[in-house]
């Protein structure tokens, strides 16, 4: 189930995210992993994160997320997002058009880690 901060989505937007959660599982470490989206727009930057963790119940310790991937940008340049994935340590820079608002972040991010996962399980 997603957590949205800061922003009310426009409707093509939260069908984005339902069918995103709905739709994408991922192998990661041998494991099938599910997808949560949360997003949180602040007045200077804008920010999605993808929580990947085990299709199973969570165990006596919760939930785990064994892959987190952040979308990020500040709202003055929105023409470069960075993206850092839990599982390499790494953050890079993805170029960009200019995004007009939120929900244009939003569907970028969804679209840009919709393709890096690839096909859905």
């Amino acid at each position: 189930m997603s957590k949205i901060f800061g922003i009310k989505p426009q409707a093509v937007t939260q069908q984005l995210i339902e069918k995103f959660e709905d739709e994408v599982v991922i192998r990661h470490n041998n494991q099938q992993l599910v997808g949560t989206v949360y997003v949180d727009m602040q007045e200077d930057r804008w920010s999605v994160a993808f929580a990947y963790n085990y299709s199973r119940k969570p165990g006596i310790h919760g939930h785990e997320n064994p892959l987190e991937v952040r979308y990020s940008c500040p709202v003055q340049e929105s023409g470069s997002v960075q993206m850092f994935r839990s599982d390499t340590a790494d953050e890079k820079s993805i170029a960009t058009e200019p995004l007009k608002d939120g929900d244009a972040f939003v569907r970028f991010a969804l679209t840009q880690e919709r393709s890096l996962v690839g096909r859905t399980a």
